[in-house]
Formats: C-alpha cells, sequence, structure tokens
C-alpha cells in the first residue's frame, strides 16, 4: 500500500471519530526563505540558491498533543546562483511543494512547540542544469503564538529535502486561524 491510500484511510477514520469531530481545523498561510543547494562531487558541480515561497497548510488537532497536517506551497520567488563549472549565473526556484505531516504539540499558554515529520514531493529548478523531483522524509520544527483562540502566528525551520546531492531547508514565517 502506498503513502496516499494509507494517509488518506488515516485522515478518514480520524476524521469520523466522535473525538475528533470535536477538535478543530486550522489554516495557515506565510512566506517561505529558503535554501536549495545541489552538489555533485564527480564532475565538481555545485550550485546553492535562496528562493522564496508561498506557503499554504491546513491542521487536524486529533489530540492536545497532535495534528496531522498538509502543506502545500508555489514559487514566489527565484534565487540568482553560480555555476561552479562555468562561472555563468543563473536562477535557481522551487517550482512546487507538497507534504503530509504528524505534528506533536505542546501547548505552553498562549505559546505551542511544535515538531513535524512526514513525507514532501518537491520539484526545484536551476536554470542551465535542468529540474527534478523527489518525494523523501521531511521534517522540522516551530513556536507558535496565539493571542486569541482563533488567530495565529508561527514561525519555523523544515528539511524539506536532503538527498542525491540536492537539499531544500529553510524558514517560514504564517499567519493562522482556526475553525
Amino acid at each position: 500500500m502506498t503513502l496516499k491510500p494509507l494517509a488518506l484511510v488515516a485522515l478518514l477514520a480520524a476524521s469520523t471519530t466522535p473525538a475528533a469531530m470535536a477538535q478543530s481545523v486550522y489554516g495557515e498561510l506565510g512566506y517561505s526563505a529558503l535554501s536549495m543547494k545541489l552538489s555533485v562531487p564527480v564532475i565538481g558541480l555545485r550550485a546553492s540558491s535562496n528562493p522564496a515561497m508561498i506557503r499554504g497548510l491546513v491542521g487536524l488537532q486529533l489530540t492536545d498533543g497532535l495534528a496531522l497536517e498538509a502543506i502545500g506551497a508555489v514559487n514566489s520567488g527565484s534565487s540568482a546562483y553560480t555555476n561552479s563549472n562555468t562561472g555563468t549565473r543563473y536562477s535557481g526556484k522551487i517550482d512546487q511543494l507538497y507534504g503530509l505531516y504528524v505534528a506533536p504539540k505542546i501547548g505552553l499558554g498562549p505559546v505551542e512547540l511544535f515538531g513535524r515529520v512526514g513525507m514532501a514531493r518537491t520539484k526545484l529548478s536551476f536554470q542551465g542544469l535542468g529540474s527534478g523531483e523527489d518525494k523523501k522524509l521531511s521534517y522540522g520544527g516551530g513556536l507558535r503564538l496565539m493571542p486569541t483562540s482563533n488567530l495565529s502566528l508561527s514561525v519555523d525551520y523544515m528539511n524539506y529535502l536532503d538527498s542525491g546531492g540536492a537539499s531544500v531547508n529553510g524558514y517560514s514565517l504564517s499567519l493562522g486561524l482556526r475553525f
């Protein structure tokens, strides 16, 4: 059984239990500043770029200390890089990113500490070198400030991809609402 059907079954089962129905759904919209790197030591290639994304998140609070979260993001800005082989300047960007996460949380009054672990699909492009995509383990953590019961402001650090010489990680600042 692949990850998608398994995740769908788990989400459906969790959302239909009486305890889950009493829990909340929340959403966030944010800006992500990323570091994207590509390294192919065999040919001496190194490239790094600092693109940006607009990221959306939808979460289902299962218990006080656990949630399921879906993240999706699109490119909001590419960043220049220099090809280490030719010295030519190009641009790098994240074309799209999405993932499904389990998010343990600890509430400390109006502040919440959280972690995330799950799977993410990341598609990236380095102009002049090509593009690629991969589905891998993704993880991170952050801090959420809740000035009211329905409004939140969060900052987090995520590692979206670290595989085959490519890495994507960075910080996000988000504004959220609980429904």
